[in-house]
């Protein structure tokens, strides 16, 4: 038997910003030749900052000096409940900026599933951050 529907829930931007903290992997998404492109990418949060690194010649570095948006979510499909958040910012590649706040951004732990030299760091300052759950209906 299929669980009751639940309730659609707008979330807080505190409950957006400790969900987007308690992840991993999300997915980056930007205009590339005219066209949405999404990426999966590994990252860490810092304030309402999102740090990621890639390699050369990837579609994840056409973010630099763009608009783009950033999502995180986690689905339980047995249950029928889930929460998404979604960024969106403007992307700023950081990782020749001498200045001190992107030395330290630079250096923020950030694990990259993805082999091969990940040396270009990008961050993608939040504009807007939104999010919405399902609450499991009480019956």
């Amino acid at each position: 038997m299929d669980p009751a529907p639940g309730q659609l829930e707008t979330l807080t931007p505190e409950t957006c910003l400790k969900l987007l903290g308690s992840k991993r992997v999300g997915r980056l998404a930007v205009v590339v030749d005219g066209r949405p492109t999404i990426v999966p990418v590994n990252y860490v949060l810092d304030g309402d900052t999102v740090i990621f690194r890639t390699g050369e010649a990837t579609v994840i570095t056409e973010a630099s000096l763009r608009w783009v948006a950033f999502e995180v979510d986690e689905i339980d499909e047995a249950q029928h409940r889930g929460w998404s958040v979604s960024v969106q910012g403007f992307g700023r590649e950081i990782g020749d900026a001498l200045d001190a706040e992107s030395r330290r951004l630079a250096a923020l732990p950030l694990e990259t599933w993805a082999g091969g030299d990940r040396h270009r760091i990008f961050k993608v300052v939040a504009d807007t951050i939104t999010g919405r759950g399902i609450i499991p209906a009480h019956g």
